[in-house]
């Protein structure tokens, strides 16, 4: 057991709470414009501090195994505060990462305030014992197990919070479904794993349209999620296990050797054996890419589906980049349709994520960041490192992006304080009114934090932009039209894609800071369509989903249609917001895919995207089509096989259809400004 020092930071909790989500509706319905305008950050409501520390030092008790009622035992960490005399309420975070496991970050949050904090790797994953062949192996009988052995502690008040990003988030909703009465409160972020509820078949964001994401899911298993893996000695002592935590890597080595993701290592075919001709371990991916999305297998993965009913109060957060900002939302809506009671939806700025980088990253020191610097083994690691210990929700810049003012509340520790005053009142039982807030929140870019009581936001019109012919462009010789007027005439714009040569990806994607990227050089290629808007006379203003209908035709028997929403600015430059892939032979559902006939047109709906953005004026609204973009997402060899075992492709010619009898249209949600 080992003992640290924390420094106190004198601070304090607001002494009111902004009640943003009061609004009278119109007579037609629909929300003043006070919805779209009002900011959260209004008023003086928000502490840009954080509360007196009530503890500065805290035990450490790494790696006690917690049995589960299989008797596979959990590597888990208990910290608590020194000197604390009464009961503790706890904090568990479930993570499949050892970097997780170390101390820093949010967590002493908790311990400052009297909280006890347990941190436990997922099943099968670096120290725990069990066998990782899913995604989320045994979530929903361990999550429940952990917090049944948390309240027999003596050191607990019986009352248990949880939190974490990513599969740290998704497992939440795992452990959230048995109801257990010691779960009090929950707060998931950047869930990925929603299955099958109404309206979602994405598999936990494994597909698009049912495209496979490979350009995350392969690399992430195969560095973070592996099957094969060192097995700990027979009957291990804590003793043991502490030193060898402390002396070896527990996780398989980075495949891209600390480099952004290389379009080429994705090139081998076929995709089945991607993983196998990077060297790398057996992985549950090596399984997922052989699936489809109506794969009755899938059911063997613990993801997140309809006949779960959670009663546990949760903050749902996402941000605006994270691809699960998707499931995220229609898992709210899910929950919100079934009349669950305190459920609150937090949609913030930037990449996967970020909401967590609100205390750590930008507090951290100045030793801190040189001794990771140091420590780091590549000079992309070095400048990634440096990159994301500068950053700050303050003035985010994400790739070619600048973010505004993204603090919750516009304020320092804005979320740090929001989760602290959560748990405060479901974990530690202290009145307070921060279920007075908005059930709905969005951080819309241009333009700041806005609220409602439902998803999607009352007052959203879901308005068409039709594509239309080609016109002149002072950036490109032909790019197509995006109108609120239906289109007069019929036309159509073909262009030819090549599997050997895919249209590259640029930004998107899903982690880090460089989601947004200036997208000329991929626009410019001869395989993409260009339709945008003449330049805005006022701003236009969209926070919800957004749907791309498309009508295509194809030379192949089976291809792929993506789309990206892009902002274009005066000065030329096309800024990606969101992203969408459609696989054409999954036009009908799922579970009867169709090929394709020569020339015949099919209407294709691409309905996997949410995106929240004031287009101020003298900007263009524009929607890139493409046939790829790779790595991101897998690519169609365009033969009508199953892709992932074959080794050769087929060049097709790819056509969108627009004009009075193939309505193509972007249909965004629009809100009054």
């Amino acid at each position: 057991m080992t003992m640290k020092k924390l420094l106190p930071r004198p601070s304090r909790f607001p002494s009111c709470f902004l009640q943003a989500g009061r609004y009278r509706s119109s007579s037609g319905g629909r929300l003043r414009a006070a919805l779209a305008g009002s900011l959260l950050a209004a008023g003086t409501c928000w502490a840009a501090t954080l509360p007196t520390d009530k503890y500065s030092e805290w035990t450490s008790d790494q790696e006690v195994f917690v049995p589960m009622r299989d008797g596979v035992h959990l590597s888990t960490d208990v910290l608590l505060p020194k000197g604390a005399k009464d009961k503790l309420p706890a904090i568990l975070i479930r993570t499949p990462y050892d970097a997780e496991k170390q101390e820093g970050g949010m967590r002493e949050l908790w311990l400052k305030q009297g909280y006890a904090v347990v941190v436990q790797n997922e099943r099968g994953l670096v120290l725990s014992e069990g066998r990782y062949t899913d995604y989320l192996q045994g979530a929903k009988t361990d999550g429940t197990d952990t917090i049944d052995w948390i309240v027999k502690q003596p050191w607990s008040n019986g009352k248990v919070g949880t939190i974490g990003c990513s599969s740290s988030g998704e497992t939440q909703w795992l452990t959230a479904a048995n109801n257990n009465p010691a779960h009090a409160a929950m707060i998931p972020a950047g869930t990925w794993a929603v299955a099958s509820i109404p309206g979602n078949d994405t598999r936990g964001v494994h597909y698009r349209g049912g495209v496979p994401f490979t350009g995350f899911w392969a690399p992430w298993y195969a560095n973070l999620a592996t099957t094969e893996r060192m097995l700990l000695p027979a009957n291990s002592t804590q003793e043991e296990r502490v030193r060898i935590r402390s002396s070896f890597m527990l996780v398989a080595r980075d495949p891209m050797h600390g480099d952004d993701v290389d379009p080429a290592k994705f090139m081998t075919l076929p995709t089945k054996d991607l993983l196998r001709s990077w060297g790398g371990a057996l992985t549950p991916w090596d399984n997922y890419i052989t699936y489809t999305p109506a794969d009755a297998r899938w059911k063997r993965a613990e993801q997140i589906s309809a006949g779960i009913t959670p009663r546990v109060p949760a903050l749902h957060l996402s941000t605006l980049y994270d691809p699960a900002v998707v499931e995220t939302t229609r898992w709210y809506k899910y929950l919100q349709d079934l009349g669950t009671p305190n459920q609150f939806l937090i949609i913030g700025a930037g990449s996967h994520c970020n909401s967590f980088t609100d205390e750590h990253a930008a507090t951290a020191s100045a030793t801190e960041k040189a001794k990771k610097i140091t420590e780091a083994s590549t000079p992309k690691e070095r400048e990634d490192i440096a990159n994301s210990l500068s950053f700050t929700l303050a003035n985010p810049r994400f790739g070619d992006l600048q973010g505004g003012d993204a603090r919750y509340g516009g304020e320092d520790h804005g979320y740090a304080n929001l989760f602290l005053r959560w748990f405060e009142h479901w974990v530690n039982g202290v009145p307070n009114n921060v279920t007075d807030m908005p059930r709905v929140q969005v951080y819309v870019m241009n333009k700041g934090w806005i609220a409602g009581t439902r998803w999607p936001l009352e007052g959203t019109h879901f308005t068409n932009y039709y594509l239309g012919a080609h016109g002149q462009s002072d950036v490109y010789k032909d790019t197509g039209i995006l109108s609120t007027t239906r289109p007069p005439q019929s036309g159509k714009d073909s262009f030819v894609y090549d599997p050997g040569d895919p249209t590259p990806s640029r930004g998107g994607g899903c982690c880090g800071l460089g989601v947004a990227f200036d997208q000329r050089p991929v626009e410019a290629r001869k395989d993409v369509l260009v339709y945008s808007t003449p330049p805005l006379e006022k701003a236009i203003t969209i926070a919800g989903p957004v749907q791309a209908v498309l009508y295509v035709s194809s030379s192949a028997r089976d291809t792929d249609f993506m789309v990206k929403l892009v902002d274009v600015y005066p000065d030329g430059r096309p800024i990606n917001l969101s992203e969408d892939a459609f696989r054409v032979r999954y036009r009908e559902g799922y579970e009867k895919p169709l090929m394709m006939e020569r020339g015949k047109v099919y209407r294709i709906d691409l309905t996997e995207m949410v995106s929240a953005i004031s287009f101020p004026a003298g900007h263009r609204i524009r929607l890139d089509i493409a046939s790829s973009n790779f790595p991101s997402f897998d690519r169609n060899l365009n033969t009508g096989g199953n892709n992932f075992d074959e080794t050769t492709s087929v060049v097709a010619e790819n056509t969108v259809h627009h004009g009075p009898q193939h309505e193509s249209r972007l249909v965004l949600p629009v809100i009054d400004n």
